[in-house]
C-alpha cells in the first residue's frame, strides 16, 4: 500500500510541476513580450517623429522655394514692363541717323536673298 501511496504522491507532484511550470513560462513569456511590445512602441514613435520633422523640413523648404518663385516673377514682371515702356518710348521717337560708313560696312557684309 506504500507503493501506491508514493506512486500517487508522485503523479499528484508531476501535475502540480507541469500547471506550475506553465504557469510561470507563460509569465516570462508575457513579460517578454510585454518587453518587445514597448521596445516596438519605442521604435515606432522615433520613427513617426523622423517622419514629421521630415515634412515639418519638407514643408519650410516648399514655402521658401514658392516665395523665391514669387519674387523671381516680381521681377520678371516689373522688368518686361519696364522694358515694354521702354520699346514703346523709342518707337515714338525720332528714329536716329545712322552713320553712313558703318552703314556701307555692315551692307557689304550681308547678302540680300534672291527675289522670286
Amino acid at each position: 500500500m506504500e507503493w501506491a501511496l508514493t506512486f500517487a504522491a508522485f503523479v499528484i507532484g508531476s501535475v502540480f510541476g507541469y500547471v506550475g511550470h506553465s504557469v510561470l513560462s507563460r509569465n516570462s513569456k508575457d513579460k517578454s513580450q510585454n518587453k518587445q511590445l514597448e521596445q516596438t512602441q519605442l521604435e515606432l514613435s522615433q520613427y513617426k517623429q523622423e517622419v514629421s520633422d521630415h515634412c515639418d523640413e519638407h514643408d519650410k523648404q516648399l514655402a521658401e522655394l514658392t516665395s523665391l518663385i514669387t519674387k523671381v516673377n516680381q521681377k520678371w514682371n516689373t522688368s518686361a514692363s519696364t522694358l515694354t515702356s521702354t520699346a514703346a518710348d523709342t518707337a515714338t521717337s525720332e528714329p536716329k541717323l545712322i552713320d553712313n560708313h558703318s552703314a556701307s560696312i555692315d551692307s557689304a557684309y550681308t547678302k540680300k536673298a534672291p527675289s522670286i
